[in-house]
Parts: structure tokens; C-alpha cells; sequence
């Protein structure tokens, strides 16, 4: 992942995505942090990985292990997902209720989680939780980006929250909703859209 976060950033990409990536360490790491200072917008998702690391290029401080159903910090059943902040960037989309989690990476307890928290599960625990950084975006999925964790991933609903947060790297034709939209940035057309298949043969998605 370092490689390759280094490489994306010399290529100047306006976003990239880590799927389940633990501790991005060293020089890898200084050049992350500065690309998102400078207006990048890094997308994260959970996993077995990020769960054991003690990574903080996240959000919110997170819990060490995550939560699992039937585990010891467990839910009875699966876990809903149950609102969009309207003050996010998901502001306005409808809420699916066929969507369930089992598993996710826990948040702790923080005065600023609730204005960081952009999708929440029934329990009030976030889904999706991101803030500004200087002039960037950084993002988190508390689930992982495949089926296991969750069947967000599989649902029309992903889809449009991944547009918004495209939204908010201001390469689109409209700003979108929520921060981007507060920010007043200028956006232009994309120059280039991959869809999964292409995006995980071209290394574009990190695993």
C-alpha cells in the first residue's frame, strides 16, 4: 500500500480509496497526510486489518477489535442502518431498509462524533463517519467494501454515497451535498470514471 499510495499521489489523483489497509507508516504516510492537507480525499474501509491496528488516520478514535454479532460486544440481531446526518454529504438520500450490518470497526465515545457521524446504524453507532482536513476530505466506512460485514456494499445506496463523496473532491459537474456544498467549491466535469471491475484491475482500489 505504501507503494502505491505514493505512486496515486504523483499522478495527482483528486481521490483514493483504502480498502481494509492497516498503518500506512513512514515517508508513505507524511506525503498521505500532506495530499489530504492540500485537498485531497482519502476514502477508508474497515476490515480484519484496520480492526487490529492502532492506525489514526481516521476520523474518529476507534476501538481496538470492532464489533461482531454474537460476539462479545455483539448486537442480538443484525443492525439496521437507520439515518443520514442532514448536515452530510448523504443529506437527502432515502434511507434503504433492507440494508443489515454484522460486523463494524466501533467508534469511541467523543463531544465531536456526532458531527462527524455522516450514516448511523439503529443503535445510534456510525456507519460512515468523515471531516474536513485543511483544504481535504478524509472518510470512514466502519464496514469493509465487499459482503463481508455488511450487504451495503451490494445496494444502489453505496453507490450514490460513493458519488457524493466523489462529489466532495470537486470533479464533478455540480458540487454536492452537505460539506462540499458548505465549502462553495468549484467543480468540473470528471476526466476519467472506472467502474469496479477496472478500478480493482488498474489498482485503483487498495487492498
Amino acid at each position: 500500500p505504501a507503494q502505491a499510495v505514493t505512486r496515486f499521489i504523483e499522478q495527482n489523483v483528486p481521490m483514493i480509496i483504502l480498502a481494509d489497509v492497516g498503518n500506512v507508516a513512514g515517508d508513505a504516510r507524511e506525503k498521505l497526510t500532506r495530499w489530504i492537507d492540500n485537498g485531497g480525499v482519502l476514502v477508508r474501509f474497515a476490515g480484519p486489518r484496520l480492526a487490529a491496528s492502532d492506525d489514526d488516520l481516521v476520523p474518529v478514535k476507534l476501538r481496538r477489535g470492532g464489533r461482531v454479532l454474537g460476539g462479545s460486544l455483539s448486537w442480538e440481531k443484525p443492525q439496521p442502518l437507520a439515518s443520514f446526518a442532514a448536515d452530510g454529504p448523504f443529506a437527502g438520500l432515502a434511507v434503504p431498509k433492507d440494508i443489515t450490518v454484522t460486523r463494524q470497526v466501533l467508534a469511541e465515545p467523543d463531544p465531536a462524533l456526532a458531527s462527524r457521524s455522516w450514516a448511523s446504524l439503529a443503535d445510534g453507532t456510525p456507519l460512515v463517519t468523515g471531516e474536513h482536513r485543511d483544504k481535504g476530505v478524509l472518510a470512514l466506512f466502519h464496514i469493509s467494501a465487499d459482503m463481508r460485514w455488511s450487504d451495503l456494499p451490494l445496494s444502489g445506496t453505496f453507490v450514490e454515497m460513493l458519488r457524493r463523496i466523489v462529489d466532495m473532491s470537486g470533479y464533478t459537474a455540480n458540487a454536492g451535498a452537505g460539506v462540499a456544498a458548505e465549502a462553495g467549491a468549484e467543480t468540473v466535469a470528471p476526466i476519467r470514471i472506472l467502474d469496479g471491475s477496472n478500478a480493482s484491475a488498474k489498482g485503483e482500489l487498495l487492498e
